[in-house]
């Protein structure tokens, strides 16, 4: 089983939703009856809610099943999940291929079926007609190498299959098919469908296949296909995923070839944290709020991406695999500025880029590093976000370039990453995501959410068939002078070069400091302004 879904374990158990007073009652009911699997029927339940809340299915085109011992509990067929009890939770057979209770199983009861009978390792089957992924489908498209992270499937793309009318066997046939080996493929005109050992993992798996195909789509939107890893980077992709998201008690059984592209880890430190206190305690919250932040605004899903801020002597960063709804402070990993960390907690598996960063510039006071849909769509095609708009300059330069591609993880990675930076502050990774830093955390945030809007702004203009006008070199050159004073009050702003004074952000002219002309002085030539107040005015 691919330790990719190692850390969805707690992903899917931290979404919230409201059950239905009709539900509550419903299940007080008939828990006073006797219902066999009664916990895995309610997780069943409670996953088909999850699953629209999430918005990978709407009303009840998906169905969600997981095995039991003699079989398998599937959905019964058309009954609304707000109103699913235990008993719409039926209880199929697989010797006998017959249904127990009063309710018929999903229409797609076969593919269910199929999978259990076929794959041993299928503990939980989710089937859906996510938004992207039908799209694909219905082109006969699958999702090829353009991202590393379709080996979170099995295997080195996501296949679509054949067409064949829903509910027939001829269906489940063409779906076995086209999974072969892996966890996860699109049906035809229709959806898609993955399996994992638990339901947990098998939705954390469908929401990362709609996340996946929503990038590709949006990459092809703009009229050109995305570069595609190689077979060979797909292989050591495939090995390095045996330890991703995984702390060291977690890992064994290694081959050769994996425990050469095993994750890279600093080297711990023996140095225990006195009295077992957990030093900065707000800025380790910070990073955990900012986490959560960043998948709330879109920019991120699941724990791909990862933050950090500087901290005296080292940084904070988030540790690898664990889920942002999960995380507490001790969770938040402390590395100096040598490479070592320290706790129990191995940090995120892109922990060189964050070194490089502080290292390299001590400006650098957050990172923020994300996989959002726009930015890894443009960067899947290995492009830059030219000075279509003036906001390019909010990244400190006149581009925000593309890095060369590079496995994740790795030191060439991080190379690559400080050269496409070099004196800006957002960068794309190619075929990957992004990566941007700031002053602090927010305003790392901002940047990030702030690249991501610039790229969606220029895919949508791409996708017309026309390029962009670009402002010229001069023009940039009189933003980035303005950027100076962009945003800031009066007293923030300080060392101004005489370019940068005449190309000043202008304000109206100072009235006075009460909060409007009700409150203030007499109306006068001055607006009844002091004269030293009046003079600090002119020589800002």
């Amino acid at each position: 089983k691919s330790s990719i879904l190692a850390q969805a374990d707690n992903f899917i158990s931290s979404f919230k939703f409201q059950m239905s007073p009709l539900q509550q009652k419903r299940r007080a009911n008939e828990n006073e009856q006797v219902i066999c699997h009664l916990s895995e029927r309610n997780a069943v339940i409670e996953t088909c809610l999850k699953m629209n809340t999430m918005g990978i299915n709407q009303g009840t085109s998906g169905n969600v099943s997981c095995r039991v011992d003699g079989g398998f509990l599937v959905t019964a067929s058309g009954i609304p999940y707000e109103i699913m009890s235990p008993k719409h939770v039926v209880f199929v057979d697989l010797v006998a291929e017959a249904y127990f209770g009063n309710f018929v199983p999903s229409s797609e009861w076969r593919m269910h079926y199929d999978i259990y009978k076929n794959l041993p390792e299928a503990q939980a089957v989710v089937h859906a007609h996510p938004t992207y992924c039908t799209a694909l489908a219905c082109q006969r498209r699958g999702i090829p190498a353009f991202h590393y992270m379709v080996a979170a499937a099995g295997g080195k793309e996501i296949q679509c299959s054949e067409y064949a009318s829903f509910g027939t066997q001829e269906l489940s046939d063409a779906m076995l098919a086209a999974l072969g080996p892996r966890r996860s493929c699109l049906l035809g005109n229709h959806g898609m469908i993955c399996h994992g050992p638990n339901l947990g993992k098998a939705l954390w798996l469908a929401n990362e296949t709609e996340c996946l195909a929503r990038q590709y789509l949006s990459a092809l939107s703009m009229g050109q296909v995305p570069e595609i890893l190689s077979d060979q980077e797909m292989d050591v992709m495939l090995a390095k995923f045996k330890t991703y998201g995984k702390q060291p008690d977690q890992i064994a059984g290694l081959t050769d070839f994996e425990k050469k592209h095993a994750i890279s880890a600093p080297p711990k430190s023996s140095a225990e944290m006195v009295d077992g206190a957990i030093a900065h305690h707000e800025l380790r919250q910070q990073v955990i709020n900012t986490c959560l932040k960043m998948n709330a605004m879109g920019i991120n899903q699941g724990t791909s991406g990862n933050a950090s801020c500087r901290v005296p002597g080292g940084f904070l960063i988030t540790a690898s695999g664990v889920a942002y709804e999960m995380m507490r402070l001790e969770h938040i990993v402390f590395m100096d500025m040598d490479g070592t960390y320290y706790g129990n907690f191995m940090p995120s598996s892109e922990w060189r880029m964050h070194f490089d960063i502080y290292k390299g510039i001590p400006e650098a006071a957050a990172v923020v590093h994300a996989h959002p849909t726009y930015c890894t769509a443009l960067s899947s095609q290995r492009r830059a976000i030219p000075a279509f708009h003036y906001m390019v300059a909010a990244a400190g330069g006149k581009v925000i370039e593309c890095t060369e591609y590079a496995t994740f993880g790795t030191q060439e990675l991080s190379d690559n990453m400080l050269s496409a930076l070099a004196s800006r502050r957002s960068a794309l990774l190619a075929n990957h995501g992004m990566v941007c830093y700031g002053p602090n955390l927010d305003k790392a945030l901002w940047l990030a959410n702030e690249t991501e809007c610039l790229a969606r702004q220029y895919i949508c203009a791409l996708s017309t068939g026309c390029v962009p006008h670009v402002l010229s070199d001069d023009e940039m050159d009189v933003i980035l002078a303005k950027f100076k004073t962009y945003a800031k009050q009066p007293g923030h702003l300080a060392g101004l070069s005489a370019f940068e004074r005449e190309q000043a952000v202008r304000a109206p002219r100072f009235a006075s400091a009460a909060f409007c002309n009700c409150c203030g002085p007499p109306n006068s030539g001055d607006f009844g302004e002091h004269t030293a107040t009046k003079q600090r005015r002119v020589e800002t």
